[in-house]
């Protein structure tokens, strides 16, 4: 049994997988620390992630790695191992500074070319909205980062006197007739409307039309808007980094 932990900005995700089959999968926010650290302890104390015999991290937040890394040692008796770091990204990083490159966007990307064998755009809907491009020999070139449509809502929030923040859904008209559904349109339209027009200078820059693979919370809200996606994969993240260990085993198998 593996144990895999994506540690994100907003959530944790923890998939556990034998071989390449994922099992079960959980999520946790990571909001109220103390609520976290209660249920992150009940979900290493279940049955099935007992039997786990390695833990392996994808991490963009240092702070909740550190907990993670010594309740998992604690609860689990086994030290785990961070992609990145002990476990190096089994792909190219065409980018100017490869090592700022986010490990998730990177996990995702082995993931994905792991089912597409070729040109494919990875958008990632969470708490930012990264579009990520990898090419037909599997190397990571570049990408997009823009807010994710949660952040927006809380930004508008935070940085003005009077607007609420809201819970971004689908409108049901594109004119808002109170503050809230004003908003709501706004974000919900934008971002739809962002992301078609990023993938149509996409594809104009690339000069070709690659497969659309789809992750993250609001994936499914931007792929029944956005025709070009062609497949929303709830737990990208948790597969590419049970792909980058499995990798990882078979070189260092080698003579």
């Amino acid at each position: 049994m593996l144990l895999a932990v994506d540690i994100g900005n907003t959530n944790i995700h923890i998939g556990i997988f034998e071989e390449d089959i994922l099992h079960s999968s959980y999520s946790l926010g990571i909001s109220s620390s103390h609520a976290f650290q209660v249920n992150f302890t009940e979900v290493l104390n279940s049955a099935i992630i007992s039997r786990s015999k390695a833990a392996i991290l994808s991490s963009v937040n240092p702070k909740t790695e550190a907990f993670v890394i010594e309740y998992i040692k604690k609860y689990l008796l086994i030290k785990p191992r961070r992609i990145g770091k002990d476990i190096p990204i089994p792909i190219p990083v065409l980018t100017e500074y490869p090592e700022r490159v986010g490990i998730d966007r990177l996990v995702n990307a082995v993931a994905a070319f792991k089912r597409t064998k070729d040109w494919t755009i990875i958008i990632d809907a969470g708490t930012a909205i990264t579009i990520d491009v990898i090419n037909n020999t599997g190397a990571f070139i570049g990408g997009i980062i823009a807010p994710g449509m949660d952040i927006s809502s809380k930004a508008l929030h935070n940085y003005t006197a009077l607007l609420p923040e809201i819970s971004v859904h689908k409108p049901k008209h594109i004119l808002g007739k109170r503050t809230e559904e004003a908003i709501n349109s706004g974000i919900y339209w934008g971002t739809v409307g962002m992301v078609n027009k990023l993938i149509n200078m996409l594809y104009d820059e690339l000069k070709c039309k690659p497969r659309i693979l789809a992750t993250g919370g609001n994936a499914n809200m931007l792929a029944q808007e956005i025709p070009f996606i062609s497949e929303v994969i709830p737990h990208l993240t948790l597969e590419g980094i049970q792909a980058t260990y499995t990798i990882s085993l078979i070189s260092n198998k080698r003579c």
